[in-house]
């Protein structure tokens, strides 16, 4: 059906919507190329004669009502479109045509802030990786979306998860949630970011600092937030994506969505393999474990008056190979391991308005995590295994959380609340802690003010107050403030504490791993500790049809209470409070916009120190590392075509590390530059997208190491770390219907 015939038929149904409202001004929303209603766009009306705006977000008809009634600015804002701004008389009725964009500075977030509110409008310096970059990239995991990002370092850990650092901070002290529910199942601190599958993402959502008064333990280095896609606008829509990647990934997944009036559901799928990786590939024994994921999710979703309820239900399995090297002296022998992980999730989300100024965010759910390690005995001539069943693991994680948000928001008040209780419960069930089972309950209550003393400022006083049924839980305080200087310039300063509880293997653990090493947990632990110092600047400029954003800032943390192992025999080992860490450093960032063509450039440098290694014997010192990333995306809308670029130098790693014989020595990690590259061509009125694409185009494999390297998982008697597994090729194909 033509354009025009579609948004005339939207406009004679519109003469019959909510006939009570028929005096007030509203806006039809039209995306320019599927000519197809756009629900969920957020529009700000803004008063012309008073100070006073209001948020609106768009129907499943694409229909926005001006609730106020005298003529009034409307701002179109929304991930994926032009930002456009227009003049609307009172009783006026206006369609829009909007045109997707490749980079949008207006953007809308909800981490931190549990409620939709405008990035401009945020005192949280957040950072948005959308779908469309996700797409782009051919990333088929978290891991893959975040190894160019400039703060960023990922590598291949201990028992092949993937390791992650921020800033000089480690895995464990980095927040990561789905829809704002974190994630369990730590491996030596880390979240594995390969398990993390993003077909169904809408895009990542990054704080780049502590967030604990909003969200607790481990979210004193940062946070990322992982929010799904929720909204149908058609009856009856879905999508079948394949995926092929020449070092042997073979993927493939799909979802089929039904509305009925205002009910949502949605059933999605699919399997990921990977064949596994070694270089050379002369043996069995792959550097790169094989994987074989199965995933699946149910999701419904409802309006119930201004509110949305939403039940998500996730599953996870992965089987991962681990074949040894065969054995001496005649070599048809070998140790193989097999890890089965099981995630299963169950989440009930209501969230919106309750009344005219009160808002409602309220989080039910129930976290299940399972993981079995296996060794076998292998004869490679007749292929039979056995169990060797005194070296099995096991471990189980179970949590249920509960987070209640209320929040009074008025748009001409000078001052604003939010109130949120937070209950949280964890299990343990393995073979390696004491009594074979643990819990611990942690229950808090946190707040914030919003007062707004002149109208471009914002400052924003928060704390957290909890109890923990294991340890004594620190009380965290935060201050952000964002100063609007004019138009083009916003000024974001942050003071804030954060924290990181022990966890129950670091307090219960039993590891008598041989007769000459005990591993110990610590019931006497207390909480890590960090204080925090934030300050960017937000330079933005438009000049036709040119824009460009330019983002300094530096930043400054000290995590106090370090939680390691220590050494306190000749055998036994403990978790123990032994230390500080200091991190600081500066960033920039640059986004510049032409027409379609998009540029982005970020350098980033920080310093690192820790007090572990303060000694007699050495000057102990700040460690240095800097980090350089560009990505350069050009858009051929008359082509339905799109080039997508994305370089990142990781550079060198400096510190000390302590050898078994308590020396302290150079660690090091090298450098390494990674390129990708990516064609995206869409076909048959947008329905399939084909993505062409190379990963790594300088083919890094692995980088020199020494030692050890707080923050980065590796093994102390390796002279390499494997950061990336060499040039590989992709194509991903996507049909919506």
């Amino acid at each position: 059906m033509r354009l025009s015939v579609q948004i005339l038929l939207l406009f004679i149904l519109n003469m019959f919507h909510t006939g009570g409202l028929f005096a007030q001004s509203k806006i039809i929303l039209i995306d320019s190329i599927t000519s197809q209603p756009l629900s969920s766009i957020s529009i700000k009306f803004t008063n012309r004669s008073k100070d006073e705006f209001k948020w609106v977000i768009s129907d499943y008809q694409g229909i926005a009502i001006n609730p106020l009634k005298d003529s009034s600015f409307a701002e179109i804002i929304s991930h994926g479109y032009e930002y456009t701004k227009i003049n609307l008389n009172s009783g006026q009725t206006i369609t829009l045509i909007l045109h997707q964009n490749a980079v949008e500075l207006p953007e809308i977030i909800v981490t931190s802030n549990f409620l939709p509110t405008s990035k401009r409008e945020s005192v949280y310096d957040i950072k948005i990786i959308s779908n469309e970059k996700i797409n782009n990239k051919g990333a088929t995991n978290l891991r893959e979306v975040l190894n160019t990002e400039l703060n960023f370092k990922t590598n291949n850990g201990h028992v092949n998860e993937t390791a992650i650092n921020l800033n000089g901070l480690s895995g464990n002290h980095i927040k990561i949630m789905i829809d704002g529910v974190p994630l369990e199942g730590r491996l030596n601190g880390n979240i594995d970011l390969s398990q993390i599958n993003l077909n169904e993402v809408e895009r990542i959502e990054i704080i780049d600092g502590p967030s604990s008064v909003s969200y607790g333990t481990n979210a004193l280095g940062g946070t990322i937030n992982i929010i799904t896609k929720k909204s149908l606008t058609k009856k009856i829509s879905g999508n079948i994506k394949g995926y092929y990647e020449t070092v042997g990934q073979y993927n493939f997944s799909g979802n089929i969505g039904f509305k009925l009036k205002e009910n949502n559901f949605k059933l999605s799928g699919g399997r990921n393999y990977f064949n596994g990786y070694n270089d050379p590939d002369t043996s069995r024994f792959k550097t790169w474990k094989p994987r074989e994921q199965y995933f699946g999710s149910f999701l419904y979703n409802k309006k119930i008056k201004q509110l949305k309820f939403s039940y998500i239900l996730d599953a996870f399995s992965e089987t991962m190979t681990s074949r040894g090297e065969p054995k001496p002296p005649y070599f048809i022998k070998a140790f193989d391991t097999y890890y089965l992980t099981k995630r299963m999730s169950n989440k009930i989300l209501l969230n919106g308005k309750i009344s005219k100024n009160n808002y409602l965010d309220l989080t039910f759910s129930q976290s299940y995590y399972n993981r079995i390690r296996n060794i076998y005995y292998k004869d490679l001539t007749t292929l039979n295994q056995v169990i060797i069943s005194d070296d099995q693991d096991t471990s189980t994680f179970i949590n249920y959380l509960f987070r209640g948000v209320f929040t009074q928001k008025r748009d001409s008040s000078k001052l604003n609340t939010a109130v949120g209780l937070e209950f949280k419960q964890d299990y343990i069930i393995a073979n390696r802690v004491l009594n074979n089972r643990q819990q611990i309950g942690d229950y808090a209550i946190f707040f914030s003010l919003e007062y707004k003393p002149i109208q471009k400022l914002i400052i924003k006083p928060a704390a957290r107050f909890a109890y923990n049924t294991m340890y004594k839980a620190p009380i965290i305080p935060s201050l952000n403030i964002l100063y609007h200087l004019n138009d083009a310039i916003q000024i974001r300063a942050s003071i804030a504490k954060g924290y990181r509880a022990p966890d129950l293997k670091e307090l219960f653990l039993e590891f008598h791993y041989n007769s000459s090493i005990n591993l110990w947990g610590n019931t006497n632990l207390v909480a890590e500790n960090s204080n925090h110092f934030n300050l960017s600047i937000d330079y933005t400029k438009k000049y036709k049809k040119h824009s460009i954003q330019i983002t300094p800032k530096i930043y400054y943390s000290k995590i106090n209470n370090l939680i390691s192992l220590a050494q306190f025999s000749p055998v036994d080992w403990a978790y123990s409070n032994i230390d500080y860490l200091t991190t600081r450093g500066s960033s920039l960032t640059i986004i510049y916009q032409y027409q379609k063509l998009n540029i982005t450039a970020g350098y980033n440098f920080y310093q690192s120190y820790n007090s572990i290694f303060d000694n007699s014997i050495i000057s102990n010192k700040f460690f240095p590392t800097s980090s350089f990333n560009s990505t350069l995306t050009y858009k051929l809308d008359s082509l339905s075509l799109s080039f997508n670029l994305a370089y990142k130098y990781t550079g060198e790693i400096r510190n000390y590390y302590l050898t078994p014989e308590k020396e302290i020595k150079d660690s090091y990690i090298g450098d390494y530059h990674v390129f990708d590259f990516s064609i995206n061509k869409s076909l048959f009125n947008q329905k399939l997208s084909v993505i062409l694409g190379v990963k790594n185009l300088f083919d890094t494999k692995r980088v020199l190491m020494i030692g050890d390297v707080f923050g980065m998982s590796n093994q102390n008697d390796s002279s390499s770390l494997n950061v990336l597994w060499g040039r590989s090729y992709f194509i991903s194909l996507n049909y919506m219907f």
